[in-house]
């Protein structure tokens, strides 16, 4: 998760410059921005610290976003939140499989002495293993929990990749899926013939993405042996949202259908 990508859009787009060479870059950790002052406006579910603000992050600078502890945006503030409480993390006996482990929360996973635990990524070198979500190496019925958060949305076959969470989930697990949706659109947009960053940005309004997400996304998941759930983040009180700054998210917990 490059925290620079607005920056350094313009070398970006004009560059062409490929998905690795940005996303192969050191992660942020725990600490990202050394001695940020303490206090009593924001507080990260994931870092457990209160801040006085949290930073701006993204293409459009989005206030209020960015942890300056852990790193954490919105969308994993609420995840880790979903995380330890619907799935109760820290206290059961877990395999997980995170996809592109997000720092603050992979720390917290990792801490969790009943989880065992497995992370993979194309470019970060701190994960487990360099491994393709959609060519993964696992055995069958490997893992109790698969957590995933804003990469479909950057795989040309997310299908591929979402049949092979189905495979390798474990009968009762479940897969935890985010994905930037466009509440707007009713069906799903991509075109495999946009391939530059710039002609990218301009259709799906990033540089690296491969589609807009639509409102028939929970679909689609489902197309691929999923029986789905959505979850909003609207469902939380407007106190919640403001408390932990959360935006409006849609989470699917994703379960493997129950044998008759």
């Amino acid at each position: 998760m490059p925290l620079d990508l607005s920056g350094r859009m313009a070398s970006l787009l004009t560059g062409n410059t490929a998905a690795p060479g940005v996303y192969g870059e050191a992660r942020p950790s725990l600490n990202i921005i050394p001695d940020t002052p303490a206090g009593d406006g924001r507080y990260c579910p994931i870092c457990r610290r209160w801040y006085r603000r949290f930073l701006p992050f993204g293409i459009r600078r989005r206030q209020q976003a960015l942890c300056p502890g852990c790193g954490g945006l919105e969308r994993h503030r609420y995840l880790w939140l979903y995380l330890e409480t619907a799935q109760a993390v820290t206290t059961r006996r877990l395999s997980v499989l995170h996809i592109a482990p997000e720092p603050g929360i992979r720390q917290r996973l990792q801490a969790c002495p009943s989880i065992r635990y497995t992370s993979i990524d194309l470019h970060d070198q701190s994960a487990t293993a360099a491994m393709d979500a959609s060519r993964l190496t696992f055995d069958d019925a490997s893992f109790d929990l698969i957590v995933c958060s804003h990469v479909l949305e950057h795989i040309q076959d997310d299908h591929a990749a979402l049949r092979e969470f189905a495979r390798v989930l474990r009968p009762a697990g479940h897969a935890i899926i985010l994905v930037p949706i466009d509440r707007h659109l009713p069906q799903t947009f991509e075109n495999e013939l946009i391939i530059s960053t710039e002609e990218r940005m301009k259709a799906f309004g990033h540089p690296y993405h491969v589609r807009i997400c639509g409102r028939d996304y929970g679909d689609r998941i489902a197309d691929c042996g999923f029986e789905v759930t959505s979850v909003s983040s609207g469902d939380m009180s407007a106190h919640c949202r403001r408390f932990y700054r959360i935006n409006k998210l849609i989470l699917f917990d994703c379960r493997l259908p129950t044998a008759e």
